[in-house]
């Protein structure tokens, strides 16, 4: 069989290239392990799963103001299968919503491990066929690994791929890792009732270059606000299994008593044991293949997108990645791969965006910084909202102008980032944001002001008939 392009890989990144590559007029086929992991990690066990669950758990936390808004709740009860029944209703629609789609489009989907045995044919070991194309896109996503000593056991020990088959929630829980998805699910558990301690080895949630400090430390509080008990600075020396419990030594010399620990740190890439090293393809030491700006690989016709590529293991990252690939396999040049221009969005008890550099970042790379901060909490929209808590913050080179990053903590700010981030790429610069028109009331004002205070400068006070 011979197509213009073979995908390995139906995940984010796998099944948005071959859509772009079928509406650019390619023969496209992918490969795939199964008809139950197609769309990947993503889709399956990882964000949208996870993003269900979240809106339940800011369900919960809104349900508790729902006095200042007249209405006087009679209560509720948890109702996990009721939770596990729509979380898995939207993950099948999505997934079925896809594969029949894509056989109206005419790509076929050939199920099982894609092997390369050179540099133009991938082997389907499911199938037992070899597929003949011009250009192949490695899309294979990523997996779990286990802590330190921890490993998972799906019984005690769960990783992010398995906690999702739990019958019950835990009356106590403990998360190892503070990252995005320790602190997702840290506010998910804790909304439901559960328990939960949260322990990170480094000084600070959200321990990222990419993420400001502020934004770490306003994610803190909330969630101790809310209960979650937060150890930084913390890793776990010890576990024992006794009486039907686990009991836990932390490097802070306590002990803690858990009924399941949640693995919530690491991934690797899916590069072993599909021929990559047969056909030249270079990977780094840690595993990522290595590509250019076009997510072209160190093999002219081969190239990689998404989790693969680098760490930043992102939905989003890998979709545009994928779309980069086809676009260079078709000839164009105006569109690269570019990890600064990604938005970094986290889903806890608040959401946390962030692009571009933050402050600390745009120092060392010898910018001059100008930082222009706006809070949530006079803004009448999130106060009508009950919530007005949070902030906007734009970076920007004092000398040219040029939009730095920007870093939104609060409500919806993952949808919110999204204004800043096309200004960016088009490469306004701050006049034009400053000068932008935004509805009132709104969430978007902030933007404008933040935006107004870097441009025009902070509001001083009239006193005494002067400023």
């Amino acid at each position: 069989m011979k197509f213009d392009l073979v995908i390995l890989g139906a995940g984010s990144g796998g099944y948005e290239a071959a859509l772009y590559a079928h509406r650019r007029g390619m023969k496209v086929a992918l490969v795939e392990l199964s008809p139950q992991s197609v769309g990947g990690n993503c889709l399956n066990k990882g964000c949208i799963p996870s993003k269900h669950m979240r809106h339940g758990a800011y369900l919960l936390e809104k349900f508790q103001k729902m006095h200042g808004y007249g209405i006087v709740p009679g209560g509720f009860e948890i109702d996990i299968k009721g939770l596990k029944s729509g979380r898995e209703e939207i993950i099948r629609s999505i997934r079925e919503g896809f594969k029949k789609f894509a056989q109206q489009v005419g790509i076929p989907i050939f199920y099982g491990r894609g092997v390369l045995k050179d540099r133009r044919t991938v082997y389907v070991e499911g199938e037992d066929k070899k597929i003949n194309a011009d250009f192949i896109l490695l899309a294979t996503g990523s997996s779990t690994t286990k802590v330190g000593q921890l490993s998972p056991d799906h019984r005690r020990i769960y990783d992010t791929d398995q906690i999702w088959d739990i019958e019950a929630f835990p009356k106590r829980l403990l998360i190892v890792g503070g990252g995005a998805v320790g602190v997702e699910f840290a506010y998910i558990f804790r909304m439901y009732g559960s328990q939960v301690m949260l322990v990170e080895l480094k000084d600070r949630l959200l321990p990222s270059d990419y993420i400001p400090e502020e934004s770490s430390r306003y994610l803190a509080r909330k969630l101790k606000k809310l209960g979650v008990d937060v150890r930084l600075r913390t890793s776990v020396e010890n576990v024992q299994e006794k009486d039907g419990e686990l009991k836990v030594m932390l490097s802070d010399g306590s002990q803690v008593d858990v009924d399941i620990i949640l693995l919530g740190v690491g991934r690797k890439p899916n590069t072993e044991g599909i021929g990559l090293e047969d056909v030249g393809v270079k990977k780094d030491d840690r595993g990522f293949v290595l590509v250019n700006d076009y997510c072209q690989t160190s093999v002219e016709n081969i190239y990689a997108c998404g989790d693969i590529t680098s760490p930043l293991m992102l939905a989003h990252k890998a979709m545009y990645e994928g779309r980069v690939a086809v676009s260079h396999m078709l000839g164009d040049r105006d569109m690269k791969r570019n990890d600064l221009l990604i938005p970094k969005i986290i889903y806890s008890a608040y959401e946390v965006a962030s692009v571009g550099l933050t402050e600390d970042q745009a120092e060392e790379m010898g910018y001059s910084p100008k930082v222009g901060v706006v809070s949530f909490i006079p803004n009448p929209k999130a106060m009508d909202d009950g919530e007005n808590e949070g902030f906007v913050r734009l970076v920007v080179d004092e000398t040219t102008g040029d939009i730095l990053g920007c870093h939104i903590v609060g409500p919806h700010a993952g949808e919110l980032i999204h204004q800043v981030v096309h200004v960016m790429k088009a490469g306004l610069k701050i006049d034009f944001l400053s000068k932008s028109i935004y509805s009132h009331p709104s969430l978007s004002e902030a933007i404008g002001q933040s935006a107004m205070e870097v441009y025009f400068g902070p509001i001083s006070w009239v006193k005494g008939g002067k400023t």
